[in-house]
């Protein structure tokens, strides 16, 4: 029996292919409905797992960690694994983007990985403040309208975030630079030039980083960091399906 996890499945009847969907930071599956639709409508399976702590409220999200966070998508992928599907793929947004490398750097049973917007690098002064700023600021807070302004489709976000977040998100980066060149299956990375939540050059660090003899990398032209909430969705999907079937075919 599959593990209890939270999530959204997605299963068309007789999928042979199957997705776990790994969402962002302070966020919830509901970033990833457009692509798991998407699939669905292509034939194939997926399950949007819903991180510990995420998509319930900012004082539960405060009692957890990256380990935790983990922990949920390890479980979801055992959700995955639970159908018996042929062909099994991790799609990773943005810190769920350093969920997933960490997973194909330890699960062999993988066929290939979707990369978007992984947050590898964060723009700006936040990661050298982090260290002072945590002993003066519990909370941040977050224009949540203003956030989503730039997006046609809205998504689940927290009105206010705790910074013992971000420091978890730190520590989970400096796990990811560790273990990735031991990643090896089949990975295509999209990135949006327009990202201003995480600095565009992770897609070529990651690129660079992992050791999967088959890669791309694409750079998504006027595309924000949530993608899949971006009407740009509309030339990245057709990418990761392009991929998706050289593999399965």
């Amino acid at each position: 029996m599959a593990p209890s996890v939270m999530g959204v499945t997605t299963q068309p009847e007789g999928a042979s292919v199957a997705f776990l969907l790994v969402h962002g930071l302070a966020a919830s599956s509901d970033e990833l409905a457009t692509l798991g639709q998407y699939l669905s409508e292509k034939g194939y399976a997926s399950f949007a797992v819903q991180l510990a702590g995420h998509g319930t409220t900012p004082e539960d999200f405060k009692t957890t960690s990256w380990r935790d966070w983990y922990e949920s998508v390890k479980r979801g992928l055992e959700v995955v694994r639970s159908w018996n599907p042929k062909f099994v793929f991790v799609v990773g947004l943005s810190m769920g983007g350093l969920l997933s490398l960490l997973l194909t750097s330890e699960e062999s049973e993988v066929d290939g990985l979707v990369l978007i917007g992984t947050a590898l690098k964060v723009p700006g002064i936040l990661p050298k403040l982090l260290p002072i700023l945590k002993y003066f600021m519990k909370w941040r807070e977050i224009d949540v309208e203003t956030a989503q302004r730039v997006y046609d489709v809205k998504r689940f976000k927290y009105q206010r975030e705790p910074v013992s977040a971000y420091q978890e998100l730190f520590k989970l980066q400096k796990v990811v630079r560790t273990i990735m060149n031991k990643v090896i299956v089949p990975t295509i990375i999209l990135h949006g030039t327009e990202d201003k939540t995480i600095d565009p050059v992770s897609g070529q660090i990651v690129y660079d980083g992992i050791s999967s003899k088959m890669k791309e990398l694409h750079m998504i032209e006027g595309a924000e960091h949530v993608i899949s909430c971006h009407p740009t969705r509309v030339e990245a999907y057709p990418r990761i399906l392009a991929f998706i079937e050289k593999i399965v075919s």
